[in-house]
Order: structure tokens, then sequence, then C-alpha cells
């Protein structure tokens, strides 16, 4: 059963990847405006000129940690492999988020202090 989707197209990679690395990103979800009622996730990045650009989009179940998990690990796998990722994420911080934020900070500070 599919439960969370995340798209991206070779574009928004680009503009992520030349704009949004080591830098920021927004995001924030709508509720109810599909007939699914899944949450429409909204990730934008900003460009050198300040106007945003839509980096991706994903249809969610909830904004629960398992969630955000699924979006940072896509965004990972298809746009971050090889770069830094966003140094700031800006959003309204559901409990979901920030649980994903705070696990992923605990490995990397884990994966420092091994290799130190």
């Amino acid at each position: 059963m599919v439960q969370d989707i995340f798209f991206i197209n070779n574009a928004q990679i680009a503009l992520r990847r030349r704009f949004v690395s080591d830098f920021l990103y927004k995001t924030d979800a709508t509720f109810n405006t599909n007939e699914l009622c899944l949450l429409l996730s909204v990730i934008v990045g900003i460009t050198n000129t300040s106007k945003t650009f839509p980096l991706a989009y994903c249809y969610i179940t909830s904004e629960s940690a398992k969630s955000f998990d699924f979006v940072v690990g896509e965004l990972t796998k298809y746009v971050f492999y090889d770069c830094p990722e966003a140094a700031v994420i800006c959003a309204d911080f559901t409990k979901g988020l920030r649980a994903t934020i705070a696990a992923r900070a605990l490995c990397e500070s884990s994966v420092e202090s091994e290799a130190a």
C-alpha cells in the first residue's frame, strides 16, 4: 500500500543542488486539498535573485516523523547524495519534523565522533 508519494524532476534537482545545498529550504503542508485527504507538502528554495522555486512535492499521510523521514530520505537519495544538505529548514516545526531533524543530528554527531 502506498502511503507517501514524493516527486521531483531534473530541473528541480539542479536548482536544489545549486541554491539549497548548505543553505536553506522552506516547507509546509496543506490539508484536505484532494479527494484522498492526503497532505500536500511543498518544499521551496530561494535563488540568488530572491526568487522562490519549487523543489519537491510530496503527498504525505500525516506530519509524522515517519513521513518526514521518508521525505528527507528521498531528498538525500536524489539531491544531496554528494553535497551538503540544507543548513536551515524553515517550517512550522511540527513534532514529526522536529523528531526527524533531531534523529538526523544525533546520527551525524555519532558518525563524526566515531571518525575522530
